[in-house]
């Protein structure tokens, strides 16, 4: 990994941390605006190699795998309720955003002992951005889901127009 990929992980870790931390409204749309975002990143600007051997593979379906359990996990740890006007709003807290990290250091790890035991030696950028993007994605749903047990609707949208009881 070169200093420019490094810098923008850091820039989007910094970024998704602070969204994390800030209230906002659950909608369906667009909720995997920031998991679409982290995979067209890691993709198209960092690359991403599929491995070719049987360990490389699995290592990559552990990480897969490793991003949608802590995923699951953060969309049970964030604090989503019902406001005054209805709105069904949403935050993570300081234990999402470790997991969040977690998960970045875990896959930098695993990509480190990839490289130097001679696994495989294109892992990278692009792969950690799509982890992201797995993890991002599985929360956003999880959060929906917890939404609309909340509200009891079914709507295509949790719109802040649109008014909910709880």
């Amino acid at each position: 990994m070169n200093a420019v990929e490094i810098i923008a992980i850091l820039a989007m870790t910094g970024y998704a941390i602070y969204k994390q931390t800030q209230v906002s409204e659950v909608r369906d749309k667009g909720r995997f605006k920031l998991a679409l975002i982290y995979a067209i990143v890691g993709v198209a600007v960092g690359g991403f190699a599929l491995p070719h051997t049987a360990l490389s593979i699995t290592l990559l379906a552990v990480s897969i795998l490793l991003s949608v359990v802590v995923g699951v996990a953060r969309g049970y740890l964030t604090k989503v309720w019902v406001d005054a006007d209805g709105s069904v709003l949403r935050q993570g807290t300081a234990l999402t955003v470790g997991l969040f990290l977690g998960l970045v250091a875990v896959k930098f790890g695993m990509g480190t002992w990839e490289y130097f035991e001679g696994v495989r030696d294109t892992a990278g950028f692009g792969e950690i951005m799509v982890m992201i993007a797995v993890m991002v994605a599985a929360q956003a749903e999880i959060v929906r889901n917890r939404a609309r047990a909340l509200t009891g609707t079914v709507t295509t949208a949790i719109r802040r127009d649109q008014h909910v009881g709880v």
